[in-house]
């Protein structure tokens, strides 16, 4: 894959801080790497996770992105390493409650039941007490994406940020409950 020279001026841009070129190379890729980002996973909204972080991260760390870069070739990679790092947690997370599941339905003993409760009941209290550091603002968007099934795009209107803000929040959010449990 060539750089083309609007790539390469866009980036250049980019990396001096002007956000109409980190807009116009948004709206040059996004599509296409939807396209690409849908190979390596059946959920839409796990695929543009991965691609808003893309672009949320190239514009947090702009000034230390590298002079010379395929730019093209660049965003495939790392739009797949995203998507696969984001499926692999959703899967650890899905084998997590598959196996909790089937532990219930098994016939516990009295022991077995009580020492799963306790179980339980300290895996909720850890949560709680990590839920309890997150900020009011992480706290708000995780209770209405969860508790009220809220989109983000609701979300976002309430919390007054972007869709992509609020995607990466809640992600960033979850991210930091897995790391505390």
């Amino acid at each position: 894959m060539e750089n083309t020279t609007t790539d390469i001026f866009l980036w250049q841009q980019i990396k001096k801080g002007d956000i109409t070129a980190f807009e116009k190379l948004y709206d040059t890729y996004a599509d296409v790497l939807l396209t690409f980002a849908l190979q390596y996973t059946n959920e839409t909204s796990l695929a543009k996770d991965a691609i808003h972080d893309v672009f949320l991260d190239i514009y947090k760390y702009r000034s230390g992105l590298a002079e010379s870069v395929n730019v093209k070739s660049y965003l495939f990679k790392i739009t797949q390493r995203n998507v696969l790092k984001k499926h692999k947690a959703t899967q650890k997370i899905f084998s997590l409650s598959t196996d909790y599941d089937s532990v219930i339905l098994k016939e516990l003993s009295f022991e077995d039941a009580l020492i799963e409760e306790e179980n339980h009941t300290a895996l909720n209290s850890r949560l709680a007490f990590a839920i309890e550091e997150l900020t009011e603002k992480q706290r708000k968007a995780l209770f209405y994406r969860f508790n009220e099934d809220k989109p983000y795009e609701e979300i976002a209107s309430i919390l007054g940020i972007s869709i992509e803000s609020c995607r990466t929040l809640i992600y960033r959010c979850l991210k930091e409950l897995r790391k505390k449990l």
